[in-house]
């Protein structure tokens, strides 16, 4: 009898780690089990809610002379040249009066005398004389005229401005006056006055704004008539500029010669917009669209110019309206890839376009995104 007690009780010994050994392998199977099913259940919804958004966007078009398709335009050179005196910086003591010259202008149907120290008066009451006698040709302009100051001190030192001749007679002072182009100063008394460097670069400068706008009116008008409204986009190039004394010299005044190269391009910007919409828009990424170019945000300049004129390209810069058409091509999926919900809105934060973001996980134990891709659903609203 006591054989047989101790017989099973080997067996029940014995039974006990294969139970446990099962268990354990039930417990691993369900966990794995669990696991594939979470991962294979698991689905996130991502929708997308977007607006239009500002995007600076730049592109290169050629402007042919004579296309036919894309842009046409009128490509256009001219060449001016330009004199002019210009006063030296004061280096030194000024003269204790201020100096300069003005433009008679007559509309009288006679000549008219005017003797030196007759009196100019500008509208703020400065008096200024003339230093020569001169005459004043009927119906007609006396440029260049020196006058000064009736008075010393920087009271005369005025801005351009139209003077009246009080010594004529009042029917005579509507049709005969004075003009001057630039202001009066108080010159350096000789020998105190240097040409400096910046003197020179300050009338090249002047010269050169003076003569572009002079060019680019010479050319428009040059146009066929049904042209003359078109958009015009240039380069200029100093080709010559020179003083007839150097820098360094101490001379009162000097004259400064500059020659100018204006290269103009004329352009329809209605044809311009169109053909700049198209090439923007398959020079954006996959997913946006263009909705509009704003007008009046246009900025052109030339890139570059054929040397016969025959064609140019044109750097082209819009403020366009961009919207997002489809979410799966602008993010990368892999991007979103096991974050929480909190980290996919911090990722959406900030990207232009995109207003508000709604996050959808299933089944109701899912609390991140899949690992797997093709689990991720992006969408808009």
């Amino acid at each position: 009898m006591a054989r047989t007690i101790n017989t099973s009780a080997n067996k029940l010994g014995a039974a006990r780690p294969m139970k446990r050994i099962i268990i354990s392998f039930l417990i691993a199977v369900v966990a794995i089990a669990s696991l594939v099913l979470y991962y294979a259940l698991a689905r996130a919804t991502i929708t997308l809610v977007v607006a239009p958004d500002s995007m600076v966007m730049e592109t290169t078009l050629e402007l042919k002379q004579y296309g036919d398709d894309g842009v046409a335009g009128t490509i256009m050179e001219t060449e001016l040249i330009q004199s002019k005196n210009f006063y030296a910086s004061p280096s030194g003591e000024l003269e204790e009066k201020a100096s300069g010259t003005v433009t008679f202008v007559s509309s009288y149907s006679a000549p008219q005398t005017l003797i030196a120290t007759t009196r100019l008066v500008s509208p703020q009451g400065v008096l200024f004389r003339l230093t020569k006698t001169i005459t004043v040709p009927a119906n007609g302009r006396l440029e260049n005229v020196p006058v000064v100051a009736d008075q010393a001190g920087e009271a005369s030192a005025i801005p351009p401005s139209r003077f009246t001749i009080p010594g004529l007679r009042a029917a005579l002072q509507e049709m005969i006056y004075a003009e001057s182009i630039e202001p009066m100063r108080r010159l350096a008394k000789p020998g105190s006055t240097e040409i400096l460097p910046l003197d020179l670069d300050q009338a090249r400068k002047s010269l050169t704004d003076i003569l572009v706008p002079q060019a680019l009116a010479k050319l428009r008008e040059q146009l066929p008539e049904d042209q003359r409204n078109l958009n015009v986009v240039y380069k200029s190039e100093t080709t010559k500029a020179e003083s007839d004394v150097p820098a360094g010299s101490k001379n009162n005044q000097f004259n400064y010669t500059v020659t100018v190269k204006v290269t103009a391009v004329f352009y329809n910007p209605d044809q311009l917009r169109e053909q700049a919409m198209v090439k923007l828009q398959s020079d954006l990424s996959s997913g946006r669209k263009i909705l509009n170019l704003e007008p009046e945000s246009l900025a052109v300049s030339i890139d570059s110019v054929a040397g016969d004129l025959t064609s140019s390209l044109l750097k082209v810069k819009f403020l366009a309206q961009v919207i997002i058409t489809d979410p799966n091509l602008v993010f990368a999926k892999s991007d979103l890839l096991g974050r929480t919900p909190a980290e996919v809105q911090n990722y959406f934060q900030g990207i232009p376009g995109v207003k508000e973001v709604k996050i959808e996980l299933t089944p109701f134990w899912v609390k991140s995104v899949p690992t797997v891709d093709n689990h991720i659903n992006l969408k808009l609203e």
